[in-house]
This record gives C-alpha cells, structure tokens and sequence, in this order.
C-alpha cells in the first residue's frame, strides 16, 4: 500500500514550537519579550509607586507573520503588601497539511516587588485537544506544582533555591546589569512549560543596527542567550541602550523565527497572507527505494555542514553509526530478530508506569488492550496484536493537534504519528510490557524523503524492539533512524528535549542511500 504523507506520516513541526504539556519553543521565545520598564518598576522598593504597563510583539517565520504576544504587569495589595502580577497570552497560527493549528500560551506569575516568585499558572490550548495547565506555588524552600493533562492532576514539587529566579526576570538583567561586548553572565530562571529550573548564560557579542518592521532602525548588542535545558540551541537578542530587547530570532525547523517590538495595533492587525503551512518545510529528499519498510538491512551516508552527524544519532545492536569525518557519519539500519525467549525484563520501572503522557491505568486503555490480545500470552504477538490494533482503530487524523497524551487519544480516536506512539506505549504498559517513545526521522516512499517521526519500542528478550503503529507491519524494516527516546515520565528529560534533535538538524541535514538488503523471496 502506497503511503500517502497526509494519512500516514505526520510529525509535529509545530511540536517544537509550540509542545504541548512540558512545552514550546513559542514559549522560551515569548518569555523574551517582557517590557523593560515595566521589569525595572518591578525592582523598585515597595514604598515607590508601580504603574500598570504593558507591550507587545509580533512573530515571523522566514518573514511570514504568524502569532503575537502580550505582556503586562498590574500591581495589587495583598494583606497589607504589594503583588505584582505578570501576565504574558501568546498566540499562533499554522497550518499542517492544509489544516489550521492554533496555539495559545497564557501565564501568570505573581511575585515580590523584589521579583521573588510566590506562584504563576501556565496553559497551554491547541483545540481540539484537553488544555494543559500548570501551577505553582512557593513555600518553605520548595515549589509545589500541579499539572493537568487530559483533566487528570498529577503533583510534584521542585526543590527553590533563593537565587532561582521568576520566568520575568530575563530583561530585569539588562536594565540591572547591562552587558558589555565580551561579556557574559549566567542565572538560573524558572521555564514553567517544562515545570522546571533551566541555567541561562547571555554572552554579548557586537552592536549592530537593527532594521523594525515599520522602516525605523536602532542600535543593539547582539546577545546570544543559551538554556541548559535546550542545548545546541541558541537565541540572538538584539538589545537597544535601554535594555529592551526589540528583536529576537532562533532556527525552527530549517527556517528563522523572529520576534520584533510591536504596537498593540500591529501586534493584532488581521493577517493577510496566507497562514504558513509546514508540511513539507521539514522533508528531507533521498534516493528513492523499492519496499523500504520490508527491507532487512539499511546503509546510509548522511551529512550535516554545520554539525557532527554522530552526535546525533546513537548507536544499538540495531542502529550502528560509523563517524566517517567531522560533517559526515555512515549509519546502518537493520530490522529486529523476532524474540523467542522471554526471561524477566530487567528494565527500569518507569518504562512500566503510568505518567503524564501515558496513562495505562486509564480504564479505557486497560479496556483496548485486553481487547487486543484477547487470551495471547505470548509477549512478542501481544506486542504485534497491540500495535494493529492502533493501526486500524486509530484512522481519524487530526493535524491540528500538537501531541495528545494518550487518554485523550483513546477517548477521541484521533491524531497523526505521536498520537500513535503515545496510546500504542500506554496500551503495551497497560499489558505489563516495558515501552518508550522514539523520535527520528522515517522515509516516505510517495515523495521519496525523510520526515520527522514518532514510533515505539517494547522491551523484550532484554532488549528494544521497534513497532510502529502508523504502518502496522508488526515491527519495522530499515527505513526509521532514530535519534532519541523517552520513558515521558515526569522524572524522564522534558518532552521537549527529546525533539532537539530534530530541531537542530531539520533543514541541514542530507541523507543518501548507499546499500539496502530486501528479504530473499521464497
């Protein structure tokens, strides 16, 4: 059956942008843009008068305009002392395959006039999906945080140190210490989209001029600020003697994303362009190959001009990656032996439990998976009968979703290639079989490339086995390359960071064919 990229093969470009539930680049991008004067009002002591104020920015992708966002800042009382509130709504718009995808990121922090944080709130919408929603508040030395996913709450705290700061603190930098050329400084700030603490370090580089949107120019300190949390990931800010940062720009998927300085009627000016749709911006075009997904054994050249290739991806008894020279690596690809025995799986147990993102004890899960295997107790057709199952039962495709978790997938029965991953790696835990989610690039025959892509692997015979429930075969061939994966447990990396290697090779990447090995045919 020929694969069609609209039916089969969907990647969440927007998930990097915009991910939901630990979350989005949108976000990190956002929390650049608060007002400096607004931050400066913020530092001053309680007795001084705080004014309301507020800004706004507006977003680019390779000069096509695409969201906005609003910061503001009110100041209350609150038993006898002064709160200021911050509140920053971003907004954006795409499309994934002719269909709109819509985001909006809204948080609220409320802190000291000192800018200690005491709580903040953050959500995240993507209709037709459940909202995520995360808060927090500090108390005695810890932050307590509740997140929602899929109307489930789970709690967790986060050891808060004095010299952590609020996610508004980056621009008070600025104004409080200004940068030199040459200079660096590092902090540790609060990213609420990962529900955790990230290490900031801005280094300043040269002064440039910097041309706004609406024809005027200002002189900036080019700054390039990186997070811990993402790394490889850089974002240029652009910084005017005042300390705002008027312009901010990151790679996203091959293409620039910039953020300017707007006013609130540029910022909310209807669009007239078309949306833009990045449907085929991440395809990487390759040779073209007969049966890719039956084949025994794949050899591949891939390059990267900008990077070492071999960082990339890992190597595994089923993946081996020979780093030719530094911009060059060959990665071969062979399919899994079938298991035959089946000792006691020696794996941790978060590739076991249920989480945020994979809830096997939801009874509906639990109820598709005793569905699937009916009275198999062979783990390795277990495993098979769980990953057909989501192939035929899951067809509805919904691209405006960035990545459900699976309880929200059982009940709607919809989504593209993570919404697969998720509910078949929940339905395999639910079956007491260890899984996790993998992220990499897997090859679509109709446009002869490779596009970003999510599958799962089950732990069997004390080793992973690859299934992907987008194409239902039973396990895969030659054609995914892997490049990271996860338990998505909340003591498991962020969602996010299992996607960076995508965002870091989408678009300088190449890969060639070199060999390919097909089943002899009886």
């Amino acid at each position: 059956m020929e694969l069609k990229i609209p039916r089969k093969w969907m990647w969440q470009f927007v998930m990097i942008t915009c991910q939901r539930s630990t979350l989005c680049l949108l976000a990190l991008f956002a929390a650049c843009s608060e007002n400096p004067a607004s931050e400066e009002k913020v530092t001053v002591k309680a007795s001084q008068p705080i004014s309301d104020e507020d800004s706004w920015k507006v977003f680019y992708i390779n000069d096509q305009r695409v969201g906005f966002s609003h910061s503001r800042y009110r100041v209350i009382e609150e038993k006898g002392s002064q709160v200021v509130i911050f509140q920053q709504d971003s907004h954006m718009e795409l499309k994934r395959f002719g269909k709109p995808l819509s985001l909006e990121l809204l948080m609220q922090t409320r802190e000291s006039p000192n800018g200690d944080l005491l709580s903040y709130q953050f959500s995240i919408k993507n209709p037709p999906a459940d909202p995520t929603i995360s808060q927090g508040t500090v108390e005695n030395g810890e932050l307590k945080i509740d997140t929602s996913v899929a109307n489930q709450v789970r709690q967790s705290k986060l050891k808060w140190q004095p010299t952590y700061h609020s996610p508004s603190y980056l621009e008070r930098v600025f104004r409080k210490s200004p940068l030199k050329p040459g200079e660096t400084q590092s902090f540790s700030i609060l990213l609420p989209e990962h529900n955790q603490v990230t290490e900031v370090t801005l280094s300043a580089k040269k002064y440039e001029t910097i041309e706004l949107p609406d024809g005027s120019s200002d002189q900036c300190l080019h700054v390039v600020m990186q997070k811990s949390v993402m790394p490889g990931v850089n974002f240029d800010l652009y910084v005017n003697d005042g300390g705002a940062i008027i312009k901010e720009s990151a790679d996203f998927l091959g293409a620039t994303m910039v953020g300017f300085q707007a006013t609130e009627a540029e910022a909310l000016r209807k669009k007239t362009d078309k949306q833009l749709d990045f449907s085929v911006q991440g395809l990487i075009k390759t040779d073209a190959v007969k049966n890719m997904h039956n084949t025994e054994k794949v050899v591949y050249q891939i390059s990267l001009p900008e990077g070492d290739p071999a960082k990339l991806f890992p190597s595994s008894d089923l993946q081996q990656v020979k780093r030719r020279n530094e911009h060059q690596a060959e990665v071969t690809v062979f399919r899994a032996a079938v298991p035959k025995e089946f000792p006691e799986s020696k794996v941790d147990a978060e590739y076991l439990s249920p989480s945020q993102f994979l809830q096997s004890d939801d009874p509906q899960i639990v109820k598709y998976a005793a569905t699937a295997v009916q009275s198999e107790t062979d783990p390795w057709k277990q495993a098979r009968l769980l990953e057909n199952f989501v192939y035929r039962n899951l067809k509805k495709k919904n691209f405006s979703t960035a990545l459900a978790s699976a309880s929200e997938v059982a009940r709607n029965m919809e989504g593209d290639c993570t919404e697969h991953a998720v509910l078949l790696a929940a339905m395999l835990r639910a079956q007491k079989l260890p899984s996790r989610v993998v992220v990499g690039f897997v090859y679509i025959p109709a446009v002869s490339s490779f596009v970003g892509h999510m599958w799962v692997e089950v732990f069997l015979d004390q080793r992973w086995i690859p299934l992907d429930a987008t194409l239902g075969k039973g396990g895969i061939g030659g054609g995914h390359l892997k490049m990271s994966a996860s338990s998505l447990t909340e003591t498991a990396p962020a969602p996010l960071e299992i996607f960076l290697p995508i965002l870091q090779s989408v678009g300088k990447l190449s890969i060639k064919v070199l060999d390919v090995s097909i089943p002899a045919t009886p």
